[in-house]
């Protein structure tokens, strides 16, 4: 960090700090934040090409404990009845039915009795395919099967990574990020065949929560789970059909498997557009939620309800986070 953004980074954290001092500047104030993945090690969560797109444990734990200082951690019922309480009520979801999270977020979640509301793919519960910027970029940096998934790359006729260097480091992992930045601009269809390739090809495990575990942290109660889809591509290219097919499959499949699925659909869009929440609508979901927007408002479509994305350096510190939120409003 240079000196430009280390100031920058200060003055965030120090006006957070300041913001909180005010006269309840969240009275009444309701919010839906979407999180990252969570993985076991904080030091592999913090390196250049993952931290855009996933959190350590002791980061989640941190920001876990800043959002209970200032709000209320409710579910997701919850958060969207009004309220006129002194404290902000907040709302965690996870997009992705991901075994790291299993394993490093619901543990803490539970340890601290906080609810949370977890989306998933359908299409992903029947088949082991990895998130391609963890297949792809893990693979890469690890190292014993980068030859082949440079191959495999090259033979889809896609961009070419970064060549590596003889020892890992930092500048490599920059490098790295910025190939996935690149690969993210690729048709979704071309980078889930890659994805398939090498999941079978490198006989990866199952990424993905298995349905008997989804099944139990339904039963313990704090996690409860909904659908954004059979796959992860926006809903934005597909014809009318296809995005009927999408909700409605995704949705019975989610019956099949929860006794209480949410009745509610996450867009993996951004913000869906007017066609795609029409479709939606017909399809019987009353409740979208968009992968960005800021704090709950009377005004808010409720088929496309916003949600604030959290990210690693949030995480650090309570100050920034609460600046941060601040400004979503």
């Amino acid at each position: 960090m240079n000196g430009l953004n280390l100031a920058q980074d200060l003055a965030c954290r120090l006006r957070g700090h300041w913001r909180r001092s005010l006269v309840a500047p969240l009275w009444g104030r309701s919010a839906i934040l979407v999180l990252p993945r969570v993985v076991d090690d904080e030091a592999t969560a913090r390196l250049p090409h993952r931290a855009p797109w996933c959190l350590g444990r002791e980061s989640f734990e941190r920001l876990l404990l800043s959002l209970s200082d200032i709000a209320r951690v409710v579910s997701l019922a919850t958060v969207m009845q009004p309220h006129h309480q002194p404290q902000a009520c907040i709302a965690l979801t996870f997009d992705g039915a991901w075994r790291d999270d299993l394993d490093a977020a619901m543990p803490l979640l539970d340890h601290y009795a906080l609810p949370a509301s977890v989306f998933v793919s359908s299409g992903q519960l029947q088949r082991a395919r990895g998130d391609w910027r963890a297949v792809i970029g893990d693979g890469l940096w690890q190292g014993p099967h980068a030859r082949r998934i440079h191959d495999a790359l090259g033979d889809a006729g896609l961009p070419l990574p970064p060549a590596p260097p003889a020892q890992r480091d930092t500048a490599y992992s920059r490098a790295l990020r910025g190939y996935l930045q690149q690969l993210a601009g690729v048709a979704a269809h071309r980078l889930e065949a890659v994805t398939d390739y090498l999941t079978i090809e490198l006989d990866l495990p199952p990424p993905h929560i298995d349905p008997f575990s989804i099944r139990r942290l339904e039963n313990e109660g704090l996690i409860r789970f909904g659908t954004r889809g059979i796959g992860v591509a926006a809903l934005e290219g597909l014809d009318d059909d296809a995005i009927r097919r999408q909700v409605r499959r995704s949705r019975l499949a989610l019956a099949r498997l929860c006794r209480e699925p949410l009745p509610v659909f996450a867009y993996p869009d951004r913000n869906p557009s007017a066609r795609v929440r029409r479709i939606v609508r017909e399809c019987g979901v009353t409740i979208g939620l968009a992968r960005q927007g800021g704090w709950l408002s009377h005004r808010d479509d409720p088929l496309s309800l916003p949600r604030i994305p959290l990210s690693q350096p949030l995480a650090q510190s309570p100050g920034r986070l609460f600046d941060y939120l601040l400004g979503q409003l």
